[in-house]
């Protein structure tokens, strides 16, 4: 299931759903399988069944075949779905991190207890008040290159909300 190209946000053929909805049990199974394995989604293939089955349902169908019938073929042939994607597989929107240098990472791993402890009413001079300081200046400049939120808030040891806080000030 690793080599499948999902085709995302398109509905079955209505020839194909005309024909999976006349298939008893066993057959329905085998071709919800073929379907998924040629890069239908779990999705559109329980859309086009009446009465509609979830993606779980779907799912467990196609974890439950493992073999296809090799005495049996599917009788027609399968519909090919129009991919949005790139035909060498999948292209992600989001560029890949850059990532966070060790030794950025352990200053960030340092300074992040110690920034954690400010206060708006504490001085600007205070521990606290300059780790928050480096450590908000580390982490813009981290995100500007690249790397995304979750990473700097999992290095810091913060929620992903926390560090959106400080990175978007």
């Amino acid at each position: 299931m690793e080599n499948r190209r999902p085709a995302r946000s398109q509905p079955i053929p209505p020839s194909e759903a005309t024909y999976l909805n006349s298939l008893d049990p066993d057959a329905l199974i085998q071709r919800a399988n073929e379907l998924y394995q040629s890069g239908w989604t779990l999705q559109s293939i329980g859309d086009a069944l009446v009465p509609p089955r979830p993606r779980s349902t779907i799912r467990s169908w196609v974890l439950r075949y493992q073999l296809p019938d090799l005495k049996n073929p599917a009788p027609a042939p399968l519909p090919t779905p129009n991919y949005a994607t790139h035909p060498d597989g999948y292209q992600p929107r989001r560029p890949k991190s850059p990532g966070i240098l060790p030794d950025e990472l352990a200053l960030i791993q340092e300074l992040a207890p110690v920034a954690r402890t400010y206060r708006a009413k504490m001085a600007n001079s205070s521990s606290a008040a300059v780790a928050n300081d480096r450590l908000t200046g580390i982490c813009i400049r981290l995100y500007n290159s690249g790397v995304p939120i979750r990473e700097l808030a999992n290095a810091a040891g913060v929620t992903y909300r926390a560090m959106v806080k400080r990175v978007k000030r």
